[in-house]
C-alpha cells in the first residue's frame, strides 16, 4: 500500500535523526559522574528503540506486515516520549510537537483498512 511505503520512509528519516541525536547525547553524558546512570540508560534503550524503527521501516516499505505493529509500537512510545518531553519542560518545543503529531497521525494511518479497490 502506497501509504506504507510513505510512512516507511519517513519513520526511516525520523529514526535516523533520533539515533544521531541520542548518540550524541549519549557521547555527551558520563554515566558515572553523579548518578547520572538512569539517564544514560533511558536514552540507550530510545537510541536502541529508533535502530529498531530504523530497521522496520524498512521492511515497512518493503510491504511486511509484522513492521506495520512494530512501527506502532515505536510511534506510541515516541508520543510518550513526546508527552513527556512538554510536561517536564513545561512548555512545548518544535521538535516534541511536532514528532508528537507526527506518531499519532501515523498510528492512525498504519491501521487504516489496507483493502485495494478490485475494479
Amino acid at each position: 500500500m502506497k501509504i506504507h511505503r510513505i510512512l516507511g520512509i519517513f519513520w526511516l528519516a525520523l529514526c535516523c535523526y533520533s539515533v544521531f541525536n541520542l548518540l550524541r547525547a549519549l557521547l555527551e553524558l558520563h554515566p558515572t559522574t553523579g548518578g547520572l546512570w538512569v539517564a544514560w540508560s533511558v536514552l540507550a534503550a530510545f537510541c536502541v528503540m529508533y535502530l529498531a524503527g530504523i530497521v522496520a521501516s524498512i521492511f515497512l516499505f518493503r510491504g511486511a506486515r509484522w513492521a506495520r505493529w512494530f512501527i506502532a509500537l515505536v510511534a506510541l512510545l515516541a508520543a510518550f516520549g513526546s508527552i513527556g518531553t512538554i510536561v517536564t519542560q513545561q512548555s512545548f518545543p518544535v521538535w516534541a510537537v511536532f514528532s508528537g503529531v507526527f506518531a499519532i497521525v501515523s498510528l492512525v494511518l498504519l491501521f487504516l483498512p489496507t483493502h485495494e479497490p478490485v475494479a
